[in-house]
């Protein structure tokens, strides 16, 4: 059995496995990544680090890397990443110097298209031909996925939904939990960020009003988006991901209406939704995947 070890880089925090050639995480764990301080070649110097330090006590047959920005996954470089998450992260040669640091294989991949290959692997397995993740958080990221496959566009940009314009906006900014609780604290009066979805939940259990209009109106742009999505592509599967969509009793009944109400039955009635069931380890388990989809 091949062991490897897998990184999910975001702004904030590297979470990081060794994991074996089926998907399951041996052993796991989770630094600060100090995007800010240290930048992304700071970045990429701790994952050298830390791969050289556990090829000490495993061996290692190669790394996968999820990552967050706009990534070719062909030559492992950052197309593009945002300044202020992940400063001087754009145009950096990952594989290369990772590769060249280690002595051992390494492939990376955007974080949305690990996640939604790591669900579709170990989390939600289907034979559907043709599938898409969207993840909800401070932002919207999706992904599409065909016969196991990811499709990703002319210039590795393809998935990139919540950019698109919807009429109240560019859906990321009018449909992500963050956009809702944002809302939520110029409304109320309160400090920025002070609010999180276990707090609005914990609201909407108390029959605030208030939390519960700012969550119904954010599933009703949710559902906006992803019937464009389900016009455009056609999925036969659409998995929700992201800290808030563990609240898949709340959501499910409501995204459903909304969405009948956009799509023909055709479309409607051949497109199930799915919730994510790999939490925080789907980027560590899609970035294998996606390793192994190219190494096999």
């Amino acid at each position: 059995m091949k062991n490897y070890i897998s990184f999910d880089i975001g702004g904030t925090g590297i979470k990081y496995g060794i994991l074996d050639q089926d998907g399951s995480i041996l052993k796991k764990f989770s630094i600060s990544s100090e995007a800010r301080k240290i930048g992304g070649p700071g970045i990429i110097s701790k994952i050298v680090e830390i791969t050289n330090e556990l090829k000490k006590e495993y061996t290692l047959s190669g790394i996968g890397i999820s990552c967050a920005g706009m990534i070719d996954s062909k030559n492992g470089s950052v197309l593009f990443a945002d300044e202020h998450l992940i400063p001087n992260f754009t145009g950096m040669k990952i594989k290369e110097k990772v590769e060249s640091e280690t002595g051992l294989l390494c492939e990376i991949e955007n974080d949305v298209n690990c996640a939604g290959l790591g669900e579709l692997w170990l989390g939600s397995d289907s034979d559907v031909e043709l599938v898409s993740m969207l993840t909800i958080g401070t932002g919207i990221g999706a992904c599409l996925i065909k016969n196991g496959k990811l499709i990703t566009g002319n210039t590795m940009c393809a998935g990139e939904i919540g950019k698109t314009q919807i009429p109240a906006g560019r859906f990321e900014d009018i449909a992500s939990s963050y956009a809702m609780t944002s809302k939520l604290e110029r409304e109320l009066g309160l400090p920025k960020e002070s609010l999180n979805g276990k707090i609005v939940f914990e609201e909407i259990e108390k029959g605030n009003e208030i939390y519960i209009k700012a969550v119904d109106e954010m599933i009703e742009n949710l559902a906006i988006g992803i019937s464009n999505l389900c016009f455009t592509f056609n999925p036969g599967i659409v998995i929700l991901g992201g800290g808030i969509m563990a609240q898949e009793e709340y959501f499910r009944p409501r995204l459903e209406k909304s969405m009948k109400k956009y799509l023909p039955e055709a479309i409607y009635s051949g497109t199930q939704l799915r919730f994510a069931k790999l939490k925080n380890d789907a980027g560590m388990i899609g970035a294998l995947r996606n390793f192994l989809n190219k190494n096999e």
